[in-house]
């Protein structure tokens, strides 16, 4: 079976799956969840303020929050459609959505119910359904704790792999992503967020798969693809466009670098890991546009296209949002900035500067020896987020605010560079397996 075939049909299932439990989370009291909204609002878990900067407690996101629980309350249409699109009584998705489900729990003021059809929301299926038996508090806690821990089990797999086998180049690599992700991509401001904490934990647990291939039994290249397709799908059911589709390819790639030990298959298996990846993707895109088509009017579909071409082409305003003039953006770049790293964007922005600069000295270090392709990989993988800031440049400019954290791989995939070329250096046994000599 090809690679794409399987790709196909891990999406295919995994799809099935959410549609699975979307219909049975249907099931549910919605006058429950709708207490339970109710309980956090008097409780200030949450507020009005649909985005609250550097909030440690309940998080900066508050908007995607807001619409993700309005969605998971809300009832409208035949099970069948809800079941692919949850459906919402929001009047504008753009601003105050925060008070307007305030308004909507407390005093029942509902506006015109619709769908909302641009992504898959699995985000929503998990909410509805964690709902039912936690308050919001307790499931941004669990959020939180399920972060934490793939950070810890990532960390601690590669330091056990040091003490026993020494600082090789994959054990340098994982331990430089754990690092730098628990530091640098804002997990204290965004973990605990409905809509960005499944899918930062969907990222850092494939992220932990890869670390563990690397240092496990050596794999096929057609080993990389069902769990890349997964990795995939996942990815696609709980995007919000929030940086998981640039975060993912460049992980695949460089990660897949890692796990791969033959020179001979590296490329082969980056490609494969890549091709299962973005196939997954788009399969559960298609699926998503065909059911669309089946259970909603051909309109509902135009709609969702032309908000995503408007993205692409810019034309997409917002009412609050100033131009994008350079000084704006400076500001708002900034403030994504800050929200990496405890509001401080300018010990950033030197971090990241300094990264690139001696990452790329180690990477021409590395392009003497035999961890060439590797090297090329790893510093490759960045040319993902350069080309999506490319292509989505108004939407990054918008939601620079958050968009900025997908430059944390940019920081780690530095230090990483740096770090191998030093340890190659310091050794005359071959790279990918020398430890760093004790002083």
């Amino acid at each position: 079976m090809s690679a794409i075939i399987r790709s196909m049909t891990v999406a295919a299932i995994c799809y099935a799956i959410l549609l699975a439990l979307s219909w049975v989370s249907l099931g549910s009291d919605p006058r429950q969840a709708t207490a339970a909204v109710a309980m956090a609002f008097k409780s200030g878990d949450l507020t009005d303020a649909d985005i609250l900067d550097t909030d440690t407690r309940i998080g900066a996101h508050q908007f995607n929050d807001c619409l993700i629980l309005d969605q998971a309350i809300a009832r409208s249409g035949t099970r069948a459609q809800m079941t692919v699109t949850p459906p919402n009584d929001l009047a504008d998705r753009t601003t105050a959505v925060c008070q307007e489900l305030k308004q909507s729990v407390t005093v029942g003021k509902h506006g015109r119910l619709n769908f909302y059809q641009n992504y898959i929301h699995g985000q929503t299926v998990l909410a509805r359904g964690l709902l039912e038996y936690l308050p919001i508090r307790a499931i941004r806690t669990l959020y939180q704790l399920i972060i934490a821990a793939l950070l810890l089990a990532g960390l601690a797999l590669a330091m056990r792999q040091a003490l026993r086998n020494g600082a090789t180049v994959n054990v340098i690599f994982w331990i430089c992503f754990f690092l730098a992700f628990a530091r640098f991509f804002g997990f204290e401001y965004f973990s605990q967020s409905l809509g960005h904490g499944p899918a930062d934990a969907v990222l850092l647990g494939y992220a932990l798969w890869l670390e563990a291939t690397s240092f496990g039994a050596q794999l096929r290249p057609v080993d990389f693809v069902v769990p890349a397709a997964t990795f995939g799908a996942l990815t696609a059911m709980f995007e919000l466009l929030t940086g998981g589709l640039p975060l993912g390819i460049a992980l695949t790639i460089a990660g897949v670098a890692m796990a791969e030990r033959r020179d001979d298959r590296l490329r082969s298996s980056a490609a494969l890991a890549f091709t299962a990846f973005v196939t997954a993707i788009a399969t559960m895109v298609v699926i998503k546009v065909a059911l669309t088509e089946i259970l909603f009017d051909h309109g509902a579909v135009m709609s969702a296209g032309g908000q995503l071409f408007a993205r692409l082409a810019g034309s997409a305003q917002f009412d609050d949002i100033p131009p994008p003039t350079v000084a704006n953006i400076i500001i708002r770049v900034s403030r994504g900035l800050g929200e990496m790293m405890g509001g401080q964007p300018g010990l950033v922005v030197m971090i990241l500067l300094l990264t690139i600069a001696f990452g790329a000295a180690g990477l021409v270090r590395l392009r003497r020896c035999d961890l060439r392709e590797r090297a090329m990989l790893v510093a490759a993988s960045n040319l993902v987020l350069v080309g999506w800031v490319a292509l989505f440049n108004h939407h990054f400019y918008v939601h620079a605010w958050f968009m900025t954290r997908i430059f944390a791989w940019t920081i780690a995939t530095g230090f990483a560079l740096f770090a191998i070329a030093v340890a190659a250096r310091q050794s005359n046994r071959p790279a990918d397996q020398a430890p760093i000599p004790a002083e």
